[in-house]
């Protein structure tokens, strides 16, 4: 079930809509009349993602052979950001 509460009512009311996000709502949140954010159960939101790791630790597990598998293209991170910031 998805509902939308205004940014302001997220302020003044957090309790409650976490408690509904708890209760396996989804809550989009507004500012200004656009949404800008959306609260989903965690379990929710990992299970969502068709094909994809469904825990946090199979989620790192991927990412963690994802970069073990690239190739470097620096020797170090601190040339990579110098790299990225264009100082070289």
């Amino acid at each position: 079930m998805q509902q939308t509460v205004t940014a302001k009512e997220l302020k003044n009311h957090t309790g409650e809509v976490l408690r509904r996000v708890r209760g396996g709502a989804t809550v989009v949140i507004t500012n200004r009349g656009r949404p800008v954010a959306v609260l989903a159960p965690p379990s929710g939101v990992l299970q969502g993602l068709a094909g994809e790791p469904s825990t946090l630790q199979e989620i790192w597990a991927d990412i963690s052979a994802t970069l073990a598998a690239c190739e470097p293209g620096e020797p170090s991170w601190q040339q990579a950001m110098a790299k990225a910031r264009g100082r070289r």
